[in-house]
């Protein structure tokens, strides 16, 4: 028997530990785990210089609590000269195990389902055994982070995972010691978002508070300087100065704004400001963005006053059938590579359903072959997610108008560039060369 890969084992020991402990790794723990796992031979010095940690927090801190956790799961001693033997026998003990049980038809407890299985509505959690790594090399974008002045981009449908991937990245900058703050543009009212004066008096309040500063924006709101050049003055003296950490601000879902074409233009003009004020300056180069969003940016913006062409790009475009594997094996769930392969014709590797499905199949509320057969009706398990479209068209004739033109046409069609960009911002339609098409089967059987 071939031994496992690192990402093998990765994707089984989460729900291993916490099945056995009722505890999960931290993500700290992964990083050694995975440095001790690629070169036995590092060592815990090595480990901290790579990844920007001191050595006595790796040594007398992580490494101690790591093997302690798994030595617990494990019922033995495990160390770091041990491990990987040790792990891989029982990884492979507990994996017999699944497939006797489910060979003999013996079904898991409802107390063990519900340690292990998680509903999934909205972001996964940080230390959530369902988080799937969607980006290769997504590590890098961690330490990204880590940079003054870093600037990173998520792109993504609705619900393809940017704010689990933003809680991801907030996690990792709090282990880091960093002040974090995040906030969601989708909790904005639309007299927030029409309204630039609202708007940044919203964001510098909610920074304020959320770093349990006192609220002082009547000491820089000037009239004579301007809106952005007070919100500027704000964050500066008033936030970043008095920060002895970095801070790494999280802008989620900020294409709300877009609509709001006067308003988008004025708060992210200011923002690549921001950005180059972080290269020159001590107090700014504390502040790290993450902005995400779910459509291409359609306002006109001059190549350099744009924030969205400069920092480091992210996209989520769905999950891979290597992912998709790897999510599955998180699960108390056995399905055939066959069945796999038409549950990604059906849902198209979009996580959020793929998820729903394996939740559902996991709890054994019916089976896969009923799943299918319900799959665009209201008594499927997507038929609330189904719903909210149908909401949300009815609501916007236009874009009703533009998916029947979509399922009408054997070809991808082009439309009018800003019905595209909503209709790929709710994860419908693919663009391809500004060319339409419906995005998977479930949405192309339902409508």
């Amino acid at each position: 028997m071939s031994q496992p890969s690192a990402d093998t084992i990765f994707n089984s020991i989460n729900p291993w530990v916490e099945q056995q402990t009722g505890q999960r790794l931290s993500n700290i723990e992964h990083i050694v785990l995975q440095a001790c796992w690629d070169d036995a031979r590092q060592t815990y010095k090595e480990i901290a210089t790579q990844y920007r940690y001191s050595l006595s927090y790796i040594q007398h801190r992580v490494a101690p609590c790591l093997w302690r956790r798994l030595s617990a799961a494990a019922g033995t001693k495990i160390t770091k000269n041990n491990f990987k033997t040790v792990l891989i026998q029982q990884l492979a003990n507990a994996d017999r195990d699944r497939v006797s049980s489910s060979s003999a038809g013996v079904e898991p407890s409802p107390t063990v389902l519900a340690s292990v299985l998680e509903f999934p509505d909205g972001p996964v959690p940080p230390n959530s055994a369902f988080y799937v790594r969607l980006l290769p090399g997504e590590q890098r974008y961690y330490q990204a982070l880590q940079r003054p002045g870093a600037l990173l981009r998520i792109k993504g449908a609705w619900r393809m995972g940017k704010s689990s991937l933003v809680n991801q990245l907030m996690a990792s900058a709090q282990q880091q010691g960093y002040q974090t703050v995040s906030l969601n543009f989708q909790q904005l009212e639309r007299s927030q978002l029409s309204d630039l004066n609202r708007l940044l008096r919203w964001l510098c309040t909610v920074l304020s508070k959320k770093l349990n500063l006192p609220a002082a924006l009547d000491d820089y709101w000037d009239e004579d300087m301007g809106l952005k050049s007070s919100a500027t003055a704000y964050l500066e003296c008033h936030v970043l100065k008095q920060l002895e950490q970095p801070l790494v601000l999280a802008l989620d879902d900020v294409s709300e704004l877009f609509p709001y074409t006067e308003v988008s233009r004025e708060f992210f003009t200011m923002l690549r400001t921001w950005y180059e004020y972080t290269k020159s300056n001590a107090n700014w180069s504390k502040l790290r963005l993450i902005l995400s969003q779910s459509s291409e940016t359609y306002i006109k913006l001059d190549t350099n006053q744009s924030p969205f062409n400069v920092g480091v790009r992210l996209e989520l475009k769905g999950m891979s059938p290597a992912k998709v594997q790897e999510l599955l094996g998180r699960y108390p769930l056995t399905l055939s590579e066959a069945q796999l392969t038409q549950l990604l014709t059906l849902v198209g590797g979009h996580p959020y359903l793929i998820r729903l499905a394996f939740y559902h199949l996991a709890r054994q509320d019916l089976t896969f072959d009923q799943l299918l057969a319900t799959a665009a009706t209201h008594e499927g398990v997507f038929a609330h997610h189904l719903q909210h479209y149908l909401w949300v068209l009815q609501k916007q004739p236009e874009l009703a108008e533009a998916i029947q033109q979509v399922l009408a046409a054997p070809e991808p069609v082009t439309l009018p560039q800003m019905l595209g960009f909503k209709l790929q911002s709710m994860g419908l339609v693919t663009l391809v060369q500004n060319t339409a098409q419906m995005s998977c089967l479930l949405y192309q059987d339902y409508f």
